[in-house]
């Protein structure tokens, strides 16, 4: 990945060294697949699970030894059309001018972002625009972990400088992953992963059993995983939740949990940070 090495200038994606089996491009938006980016540790950086071809949700690492970020439902990263995530009170459409993905190598374009509630939270919660740059620096097609990547490296800066609402800087979007990440971010991936998990949930469990690898959470999921307890929570959300979800959530805006019989539906969800907080294995 010498190309993107040099535009990013040491923080880039590299060339896995000693990388496990090739993953299986194949599995990339299919319902039930997933796909991790992963640092040097075989630990995932950033992760993605599909529904259905068009939706899926996502979750990013934060610090080492640290729980991973919130599932966020989204029909795609760059950028996104549709976002929702239950515990952040987020429901909402998403609109972006012009077309970043057409903002041509060596250009920058003002960008407007805006942010319409939907569901429960219209008429609730206010809409939200932001203005900000954006440069795009190179498109690039490189070889990683036996598989041929599309990448699009970029830049976003605020209008107003004092504006924090986004991490600004240089980012890199992998567009045949459909994963969006940071410079920092970037300079850890050493290899990628595919392969198949049950439900949202179960694939929770997976991306978070191997950032905390080692640690009682880890041990405690690998047992509960094995037992018909948790075969049994997965089928249910799969057969609910994540149906639901695929089929309608996009249609409507309506996602799972904001059905009149919210207590019940919110029963059939996976909660697997429940069944094994850190340090609660036995």
């Amino acid at each position: 990945m010498g190309r993107l090495r040099c535009f990013l200038l040491a923080s880039s994606i590299c060339a896995a060294h000693g990388a496990s089996a090739e993953p299986d491009l194949a599995l990339l938006r299919k319902p039930g697949s997933y796909v991790l980016l992963l640092d040097a540790d075989k630990r995932p950086i950033a992760g993605n699970y599909w529904l259905s071809e068009g939706l899926k949700v996502s979750t990013r690492s934060r610090n080492p030894g640290s729980y991973p970020e919130p599932l966020v439902y989204s029909d795609q990263d760059f950028p996104p059309g549709r976002v929702a995530n239950m515990y952040l009170f987020l429901n909402g459409k998403e609109t972006v001018t012009p077309d970043i993905r057409a903002v041509p190598v060596g250009e920058t374009a003002t960008v407007t972002r805006r942010f319409e509630p939907m569901g429960q939270l219209a008429g609730k919660a206010e809409a939200r625009s932001l203005t900000y740059r954006l440069t795009t620096v190179a498109v690039i097609s490189e070889a990683m972990a036996g598989a041929k990547l599309l990448s699009r490296i970029y830049e976003i800066a605020p209008v107003d400088p004092a504006n924090k609402e986004m991490d600004w800087g240089r980012r890199v979007y992998i567009e045949t992953l459909d994963l969006d990440i940071s410079r920092e971010q970037a300079a850890r991936v050493v290899d990628i992963e595919t392969g198949k998990a049950g439900s949202t949930g179960d694939f929770e469990g997976i991306y978070a059993s191997r950032v905390l690898a080692g640690d009682d959470y880890a041990t405690c999921m690998a047992e509960k995983r094995a037992g018909k307890e948790y075969q049994d929570a997965v089928r249910r959300e799969h057969e609910t939740n994540d149906a639901w979800m695929a089929k309608e959530y996009l249609a409507t805006g309506v996602p799972w949990w904001e059905q009149d019989d919210a207590a019940v539906r919110m029963e059939a969800l996976l909660n697997v940070t429940g069944l094994c907080l850190p340090g609660a294995a036995k």
